[in-house]
């Protein structure tokens, strides 16, 4: 099997997705209707509400929701052997994540581009409300540590990767500059000379480093972390367009100009799959994320499946930009399908390590020396690279690696190979940064909106954002201090699952209010399979592992998994008491009916 025909079936899959599947839930399922005004027209303001072409949207709501999860989701499931986790991807896909993103997406437009927090109090009730808006604090906590752990990984004593990355501050300042004053309203512009100074900043890297200028980026997990909480608390308070928004056009554009590069490049080198179609682990668990494939693939590959987080990005945001409702079927359900050929992207990569690399960059040196394998290239990689890669466990310096051999046998050859390689470990951040001061001010929001503080109350206002940024930058950095990557990454694919339950299950309740209820299934089967899969893994993530160590930061974990799961719960139990007063509303006006005639 070679990497080419994997992605082409993915392809294929996918446009069959969208032909026919996401067709359904737009003619029958959600029924749009271009008759209706959408907030975007009806409620226009030149601001937030502004109605927008649609492949603009749909560029836009791709950058908001390509996370580097996406990514390392399903090279960690690469574990279980590369059949079932593209297998899993393909299907819930189409089937599970296109629809929550559509429906979530479809439900804001029809409540005036409100966000999901708010959609649950209107559709479900005041419970409801509550636990999506503790949801979203606390899956943003987690979702920066999962993704931030293997980015710390990479980033450890890596001096040229490190002042890569630390560019973009600068030079995202510089975008917003150029586009302010030099060239007005030219951020795509700013972006591409912004692109072009960070792959120059990259190239002159090891050089600078020779002369001993970039001796301060030599920096420890600690600091790194220090560093970068630092950073998104900043980040997160300053204005958006001044740092975030010029940040995201430099990311988007990196994004889908090297996604469509890797594609081009699989297609050109074909390179055979090294991993088998099935691992031992798959039965047995795996040393990279321990557990085994049921339940533990649908947690790991998380956002390459289903993302709880989109439920952010396609409420409150991107609804308030789409000119007409037929258009969410391209923006919503399409940039999901986008997304999921990163994931494909991301296992091919994966698997055309030779296992006892992969293994060994994956997993702890100790837990490695038990499996007796031995690494193939890895030492020769190592040396080219100019760095020990093993036990830099997280998977962005396995994708990265990989990335950089499949871009250096096209592209510049085996001299060309580090510089690809630290090349790879900036996209991987520029996928990840986003999550982190985004996710930062997201959570901000979501606890104020709930508070009801606003900025008409200025004192008020600056206290609760300084003081509920420094709580959300504290625990997520806890958790990345504490936490290893076989134990967070599992919680963030948990309370991710969760989270697109809890999105499901509102859709669920919009559905058998307002159209037909047999659709209902549509919405609700992912949530029984999601739900089944997740409450499953925390039990025995919670009883293997976490218990049994007897540790503060296990004991920390294990009450985010228990609350998170307690938190469904509260929806479910809110929802089902909506749906029996549903139900028995439409029966007695059966009746009533039968009674009249």
């Amino acid at each position: 099997m070679n990497t080419a025909i994997m992605m082409a079936s993915a392809i294929f899959v996918f446009a069959l997705g969208f032909r026919f599947y996401s067709k359904f839930l737009a003619l029958k399922v959600a029924k749009l209707d271009d008759g209706k005004t959408t907030p975007a027209i009806r409620l226009n303001d030149g601001k937030d509400y502004v109605p927008t072409n649609k492949w603009v949207v749909f560029f836009y709501h791709y950058a908001t929701i390509a996370g580097s999860g996406v990514l390392l989701g399903p090279t960690l499931a690469a574990q279980y052997g590369w059949l079932p986790c593209i297998l899993w991807i393909l299907t819930a896909t189409c089937l599970a994540g296109g629809v929550h993103d559509f429906m979530v997406m479809f439900l804001s437009i029809r409540h005036d581009g409100k966000s999901i927090g708010q959609i649950a109090k209107m559709e479900v009730g005041k419970i409801s409300w509550i636990a999506v808006t503790l949801a979203t604090y606390f899956m943003v906590i987690v979702a920066i540590a999962g993704m931030g752990t293997g980015l710390i990984a990479a980033l450890m004593h890596n001096v040229w990767a490190t002042f890569s990355v630390a560019t973009t501050i600068p030079i995202s300042l510089f975008i917003y500059a150029y586009a302010r004053w030099i060239r007005k309203g030219r951020f795509v512009e700013g972006a591409i000379i912004g692109l072009f100074q960070l792959i120059l900043l990259l190239l002159i890297a090891p050089k600078l480093n020779e002369i001993g200028l970039l001796s301060t980026f030599d920096l420890g997990k600690e600091q790194l972390i220090l560093l970068i909480a630092l950073y998104a608390s900043i980040a997160s308070i300053v204005p958006v367009h001044v740092l975030l928004g010029p940040r995201d056009h430099l990311s988007g554009l990196i994004k889908v100009s090297v996604i469509a590069l890797l594609v081009a490049a699989i297609f050109v080198a074909h390179p055979e799959l090294k991993m088998p179609p099935v691992t031992e682990y798959a039965v047995s668990g795996g040393p990279v994320i321990p557990g085994p494939l049921w339940p533990f693939l649908f947690i790991i590959i998380t956002c390459g499946a289903i993302s709880g987080w989109h439920s952010l990005s396609c409420s409150g945001v991107s609804p308030r930009l789409v000119s007409r409702e037929t258009d969410i079927r391209t923006v919503a359900y399409g940039a999901w399908l986008t997304e999921s050929a990163i994931a494909v992207v991301a296992l091919c990569l994966a698997c055309i390590l030779f296992p006892g690399d992969y293994f060994a960059i994956n997993v702890n040196p100790n837990v490695y020396a038990t499996l007796k394998m031995v690494p193939v290239e890895l030492p020769r990689l190592s040396e080219m690279v100019g760095m020990n890669l093993q036990g830099r466990v997280g998977g962005v310096t396995s994708l990265s690696i990989s990335a950089a051999k499949l871009l250096s046998s096209l592209f510049g050859g085996e001299t060309a190979l580090a510089i690809w390689y630290q090349f790879s470990i900036v996209y991987i951040a520029l996928f990840t940064m986003p999550i982190m001061d985004h996710g930062t001010r997201m959570a901000r929001y979501f606890v104020q909106d709930a508070m009801g503080i606003t900025s008409a109350k200025p004192r008020k206002w600056w206290i609760s954002t300084i003081s509920l940024t420094i709580v959300m930058a504290f625990l997520w950095a806890y958790l990345l201090y504490t936490g290893t990557i076989g134990v967070i990454w599992p919680m963030f694919g948990m309370c991710n699952q969760l989270m697109a339950c809890i999105a499901l299950i509102v859709a669920t309740s919009y559905i058998l209010k307002n159209l037909k209820p047999i659709y209902g299934w549509v919405t609700f089967w992912p949530v029984l399979v999601f739900s089944l899969a997740t409450i499953h893994g925390a039990f025995l993530k919670i009883t293997n592992e976490l218990l049994p160590s007897g540790t503060i930061p296990a004991l920390v974990q294990t009450f985010i998994i228990v609350f998170f799961v307690m938190l469904l719960g509260a929806v479910l139990a809110d929802a089902l008491m909506k749906w029996f007063r549903i139900a028995r509303a439409k029966v007695l006006m059966m009746f009533s009916h039968i009674t009249m005639t």
